[in-house]
């Protein structure tokens, strides 16, 4: 079974029962909706541990599938809050690191929706410092006594079972000594007193132990070794899809409320909820795929949550706007979402904390140790990166920018035939892919010149037949190439200058605000990395594969652009087909406008913070910084600018609906 067809089985079951009314959407629902009948009921169906090996009675797919699964639950606010954290968190850190014993205890119950697991880290007095742990676990004949208290522990009050972070010795240093336990809640000396939160709603606890017996069996993987445990377990925790799907319920009740507003402001608003729910649709797919690769994708997870927890609360916001006068049920989420929406950037871990996570990436302790080049995963495309920047003069105070020296670049760029790469060789180009096009673009981004290359692009593929539509996307997606390039470049001689620039006795990096800022500049070009790379992927063979069928069509008079809408939005149908006359679906001019926009708006935050982090020598004309910056203003309003693409997309979704914006806009996997 495909993901699309576990999502078809997800969709037949909440349709059934929702139309029986066995639960009422409700934002938040991961956290707020405990219905244990319904989480045995996906137990049942077998849809709860299916990444699980069969052995411990999962069906061992992909956590791609499992990912297809979350979000069509989260989508319609199903109450998954009873086996949510069990499933999600703690059943895959037993599977990695639990005893034979422990698996043969705590697996079964989860995977038939019977376990309810609290999540018992946080402690009084610590704030999101998860390593100050002063809850202690003292060896003792066939295993530990517990003393502590923890504190924000999620459904305590009906747990099965707690999940305990305690420190087991004392180490010089707080992240040592840690272990990891799962012990049942009806074990004596346990305490829950609850925590009601500003709505009114009981789902936090504090939590007393006091001479609670541990078994042996119940340590997760080794003592002592908690703390490395957890970092992995985390990625679990905050790179999922709830970090941006609470408050989505509100979306098919704005597109369906009277007196929803229409107007291009309104048009803005929808595009960039399509325009960011793509790329970060796409970051949890590939944060899911490299769980599945048994990597612990920290950056990754740490960004999709503080980008998603951003989304989450902004939902709140265009809803307001749209529908100034909501009826009354979506009134009624608008506030559930407005008293839920304080715990976004909390719950998981702090948006300090998270900031502070990327910031040690880029800006370890020993700064010597800082590698702020960024480097492509695949090594061919990094290659291309890699040869453009030395075609182009090896660095960015090398490059000649005299117009000769421009003129010089682009008639080498010719002559190497980069400007036909991705043409094929049948229509007169120079074959390869558009990925291998796009790497080309952003090698030369970060040097901060194009050589017209993206516009010699789309030229020679508007010659080998490309319809105007399709050029357009093509022209978008290109343009986000430079935008990521040039974003990329300037935040590595960012961090260089903030390393090597001293002040008050110690370097800039030093100081938390610019280690912050970088964090910031760093996750948002991730994200116009996922809305980039998720075009090249859905749109960027069908871009070259049109090329024949919209020679035919061109000539045959199918045009569907104006003036006033170049993406040939309006006009374009909005099943996710092809629109008549065009080689390219919506979906795919979707994807290429999302990477503009997003890319514009990473572009946009570094052109900006990178200046104000290099000081006085960043406004100078000697200092090398400005030709990143210019070129990044320049790009975001040419061609289809940012604003453009987002009303484009906008139109896409208002026309559309709710069901379009998510089976075909923002989908990272849409059925070919």
């Amino acid at each position: 079974m495909s993901s699309p067809e576990i999502r078809t089985r997800i969709r037949t079951l909440l349709d059934d029962w929702l139309s029986a009314g066995r639960f009422t959407p409700t934002v938040d629902c991961w956290l707020r909706s405990v219905d244990r009948d319904f989480s045995r009921a996906l137990g049942e169906a077998g849809l709860l541990g299916m990444t699980w090996p069969v052995e411990h009675g999962g069906e061992g797919r992909p956590n791609t599938d499992r990912l297809a699964l979350t979000e069509e639950m989260l989508r319609v606010g199903a109450p998954v809050t009873a086996h949510w954290i069990a499933e999600r968190q703690i059943g895959p850190a037993v599977l990695r690191a639990g005893t034979p014993e422990l698996k043969a205890a705590i697996l079964p119950d989860i995977v038939a929706g019977r376990a309810i697991i609290g999540l018992g880290m946080s402690e009084p007095e610590s704030g999101s410092d998860l390593a100050s742990v002063r809850t202690r676990a003292v060896p003792t004949e066939g295993g530990w006594i517990l003393n502590g208290h923890k504190i924000w522990t999620t459904q305590a009050h009906n747990a099965t079972a707690m999940y305990i972070l305690a420190r087991t010795s004392q180490e010089e240093k707080k992240h040592q000594g840690l272990s990891e336990f799962v012990i049942d809640m009806d074990s004596p000396g346990i305490e829950v007193s609850p925590i009601v939160d500003l709505a009114g709603e009981h789902h936090f606890n504090e939590v007393r132990y006091t001479d609670v017996f541990i078994p042996r069996e119940r340590l997760i993987g080794t003592e002592g070794e908690g703390w490395k445990q957890v970092v992995e377990q985390l990625s679990f925790e905050r790179g999922g899809p709830e970090r941006a799907l609470s408050t989505w319920v509100l979306v098919p009740e704005v597109l369906a409320a009277p007196g929803l507003r229409t107007d291009e402001g309104a048009l803005r608003d929808l595009g960039q909820v399509v325009a960011e729910l793509s790329a970060l649709r796409h970051m949890y797919r590939r944060i899911a795929a490299a769980l599945d690769a048994g990597e612990a994708p920290i950056r990754l997870a740490a960004a999709s949550k503080f980008i998603g927890n951003g989304f989450e609360k902004g939902l709140i916001d265009i809803a307001r706007r749209l529908v100034p006068t909501p009826p009354e049920a979506l009134a009624g989420l608008i506030e559930q979402a407005l008293w839920a929406s304080p715990a976004f950037g909390i719950r998981g871990g702090a948006e300090d904390v998270l900031l502070g996570i990327v910031a040690k990436l880029e800006l370890p302790r020993d700064l010597a140790r800082a590698n702020p080049q960024p480097r492509l995963a695949d090594p061919e495309a990094q290659e291309l990166v890699e040869l453009a920047g030395k075609v182009a003069g090896g660095t960015l105070l090398e490059v000649d920018r005299s117009d000769a020296g421009l003129d010089r670049l682009r008639s080498t760029v010719e002559d190497l035939g980069w400007t036909r790469v991705s043409v094929p060789e049948s229509a007169g180009g120079s074959g390869g892919s558009l990925a291998d096009a796009g790497a080309i673009v952003r090698g030369l981004a970060r040097l901060g010149v194009t050589a017209d290359l993206p516009e010699h692009l789309v030229a020679a593929h508007t010659g080998a037949g490309l319809g105007q539509r399709e050029a357009t996307a093509l022209a978008s997606l290109l343009d986000a190439a430079v935008l990521v390039g040039a974003g990329e470049a300037a935040l590595a001689l960012t961090i260089d200058h903030v390393i090597e620039r001293a002040q008050f006795g110690a370097p800039l990096a030093a100081i938390p605000a610019v280690k912050s800022w970088i964090a910031r500049m760093r996750m948002q070009l991730d994200l116009a990395i996922e809305a980039y790379d998720r075009a090249l992927e859905i749109a960027g063979e069908a871009l070259v594969a049109a090329e024949a069928d919209d020679q035919a069509s061109d000539a045959a008079g199918g045009q569907h652009r104006t003036a006033n809408d170049p993406a040939g939005t309006s006009a374009a149908g909005t099943s996710g087909e092809s629109a008549p006359g065009t080689g390219i679906s919506d979906a795919q001019v979707a994807a290429a406008l999302s990477a503009k926009a997003i890319a514009a708006q990473a572009g946009g935050l570094v052109a900006a913070q990178t200046h104000q982090l290099h000081g006085a020598i960043g406004i100078t004309a000697e200092y090398p910084l400005h030709h990143l910056t210019q070129l990044i203003w320049a790009t975001r309003d040419s061609g289809t600018s940012e604003h453009a693409a987002l009303v484009g997309l906008g139109r896409m979704a208002l026309t559309g609906g709710e069901a379009v914006i998510w089976d075909q806009l923002t989908d990272s996997a849409p059925e070919s």
